[in-house]
């Protein structure tokens, strides 16, 4: 198994004042092939969910591993960053039409994982790194792809998710004044049906404004 020794951010500004470093190394095994890193303990119980894992009376609290055999590799590790420094880095370069889908549904897996591990935080992030990646009014096609991706992978009641997209939607040109290209994959998108469609035609019809949540004092 590949090993990636505990982390390369001991030399970054860390997230977490003290002896962050000093606390218990877990091995961290992930994806089928068992592609291993390795996390501080205390960087790790930033989620709640880990932190039971971490300090709990579980038999990973005992043998210092944890295995997440479902979980991407690339989309751990880039949680993992997050929890050492509060950002990763992306997902690679964005590609033009249907390949765009490849970095969005990176973005989409780390938003999921963010769910899953109870990092409401991250997944804003991702959604802005998400916003910042395309602009739907220079990129039109490759926006809808991406949240193609979105939409495949996170459910229907995710309002977060739903309402970010439709604030970004809105600023589409109306599909009178599109060229026949961008057009064109907004008909495809519009009578495909489903979430995206419905979001679609509600965000061109009003004006929508996301904001993230406001942290606690």
């Amino acid at each position: 198994m590949e090993k990636k020794a505990a982390w390369e951010y001991q030399g970054v500004t860390s997230k977490i004042n003290g002896d962050g470093f000093d606390s218990q190394i877990f091995t961290i095994i992930t994806g089928p092939e068992g592609k291993v890193y390795t996390a501080h303990a205390a960087y790790l119980s930033q989620s709640p969910v880990f932190e039971k894992i971490c300090h709990g009376r579980f038999q990973e609290s005992l043998t210092f591993e944890i295995k997440l055999p479902e979980d991407d590799p690339e989309v751990i590790r880039a949680l993992i960053q997050y929890l050492y420094t509060g950002n990763f880095h992306d997902f690679g370069t964005i590609k033009s039409g249907r390949g765009s889908k490849g970095a969005g549904s990176q973005l989409a897996r780390l938003y999921v994982t963010a769910e899953k591990y109870q990092l409401q935080v991250l997944k804003e992030l991702v959604l802005s790194k998400f916003g910042s990646v395309l602009d739907p009014e220079e990129r039109p096609i490759d926006f809808l792809c991406m949240a193609e991706s979105m939409y495949e992978i996170t459910p229907d009641t995710d309002t977060l998710w739903r309402n970010f997209f439709k604030s970004f939607a809105a600023r589409l040109e109306k599909p009178i004044w599109m060229s026949k290209p961008s057009r064109n994959v907004f008909d495809y998108y519009v009578y495909g049906g489903g979430a995206q469609a419905v979001d679609m035609v509600e965000a061109i019809c009003t004006d929508y404004e996301w904001r993230p949540r406001k942290k606690k004092k």
